[in-house]
C-alpha cells in the first residue's frame, strides 16, 4: 500500500548509492586486495529515511539524483522499503551522488571518496513546495549535504514544525551556522560542533557554547565515550556500551532514526538519547548501515543494555 501523503516525518538531504569495498584479509596499501563489493542505499538522509520506514513510521524523503541507473536503483529501493519518493527531482545534466568506501576486513574505514556535486544544485525554491504538503505540523529531519540556501528556506518555511539538523560532516558543518537559533534538535559529532561554535574548546564546553547560539536541544556523538547531549539548561552524558563492532558505517545515522523514533513516540529527551544509543549499537554489531535486524522490537530489547540518561543527567 502506497504512503499517504501526509508523513509522520519528512527527511531532505543526502540519499545516494553506497558502494564498500572490504578486504578478505589485513588490508595492505598500495596493494591489489583480494575482496568484496556491495551496493546499496546510503546517504544521511537516505539511512535515516530507511530506518525509521523499518520503525514503522510513515516517511517522505526529498533529495535530488541525476538520470542515470544509481538513480533507478535508488528510487527502487527506497519506495521498496515504504518510503514517499514523491518529492525526489531529477538533475539529468549531472550524475547522481555516490559514496565508495574502503574498507578492511573488520570493517574499519581506511578511506573514501564522496561525489556529492549533485547536491548542490537542489533547488531552493522546492522547498516551499514539499512543505505545502504537509496538512499537520510534521517532524521534518534535514542534513547538510544541501546548501545553506536550502537550509535558510527551510527555517523560513518552518512554522509549526519541528526542525532537526544532522551535520554531515566538518567541511558541510557550517552550511548550518545561520540556522541554530531555529533548530529544535542538533545532531552532530564533536568536530562538527567544535566548527559550528566555532571555538575548538574543551569538549565539555560544546554543549554550553552552543546552548549561547540559541540550539534548543542537540547530540554530540563521541564515539567509543559516547554522547554528549542537552535540552534547554540541562545536560546528559551516556557512555558507549561495549558492543562487538563489525562496521562503523551508519552508525550515526541510525542513532539519528532511533532518537526521532522515540521522540514521536512522545519519549522524553533522556529515554530518546537511550533509544539512539541502542540503535547506535544494532548497526555497529551490523555490517548494513541500516541494519536488516532493525524494528520496533529489537530496539526495545536492546534498551536494556543502555544506561537510562535520566538517571545520570546534570544540570550545567
Amino acid at each position: 500500500m502506497a504512503p499517504p501523503s501526509q508523513p509522520d516525518i519528512l527527511v531532505f538531504g543526502g540519499a545516494h548509492v553506497d558502494r564498500i569495498a572490504r578486504s578478505h584479509a589485513r588490508l595492505e596499501p598500495g596493494q591489489s586486495n583480494p575482496g568484496h563489493l556491495s551496493r546499496s542505499v546510503g546517504g544521511v538522509a537516505g539511512n535515516v529515511a530507511r530506518g525509521l520506514a523499518r520503525l514503522e513510521w510513515q516517511v517522505a524523503l526529498s533529495t535530488i539524483s541525476g538520470a542515470d541507473d544509481d538513480a533507478h536503483f535508488l528510487k527502487r529501493e527506497l519506495a521498496r522499503e515504504g518510503i514517499n519518493t514523491d518529492r525526489i527531482t531529477i538533475n539529468p545534466d549531472k550524475p547522481s551522488a555516490s559514496y565508495t568506501a574502503i574498507e578492511d576486513r573488520n570493517g574499519s574505514l581506511n578511506a573514501a571518496i564522496a561525489d556529492m556535486d549533485i547536491y548542490d544544485s537542489f533547488p531552493a525554491e522546492q522547498i516551499a513546495d514539499c512543505l505545502a504538503g504537509l496538512e499537520r505540523p510534521t517532524l521534518i529531519l534535514t542534513d547538510t549535504n544541501l546548501s545553506a540556501d536550502v537550509l535558510d528556506q527551510l527555517v523560513k518555511g518552518k512554522g509549526e514544525h519541528t526542525l532537526a539538523i544532522s551535520a554531515v560532516s566538518g567541511p558541510k558543518a557550517n552550511r548550518a551556522g545561520e540556522c541554530l537559533s531555529a533548530l529544535d534538535l542538533l545532531f552532530c559529532n564533536e568536530e562538527e560542533a567544535a566548527i559550528l561554535a566555532q571555538e575548538f574548546a574543551d569538549p565539555e564546553a560544546l554543549p554550553e557554547i552552543l546552548m549561547e547560539e540559541g540550539v534548543k536541544s542537540g547530540i554530540i556523538t563521541r564515539g567509543d565515550a559516547g554522547l554528549t547531549a542537552w535540552q534547554g539548561d540541562k545536560v546528559w552524558k551516556l557512555p558507549a556500551p561495549p558492543v562487538k563492532v563489525r562496521s562503523t558505517n551508519g552508525a550515526g545515522d541510525c542513532l539519528c532514526a532511533c532518537v526521532l523514533h522515540a521522540r514521536l513516540l512522545g519519549r522524553s529527551f533522556g529515554e530518546s538519547l537511550a533509544y539512539g544509543m541502542a540503535g547506535a549499537n544494532l548497526a555497529l554489531m551490523s555490517e548494513q548501515s541500516v541494519p536488516d535486524m532493525l524494528n520496533r522490537q529489537m530496539l526495545e530489547a536492546c534498551l536494556a543494555e543502555i544506561p537510562q540518561a535520566d538517571k545520570e543527567s546534570q544540570t550545567s
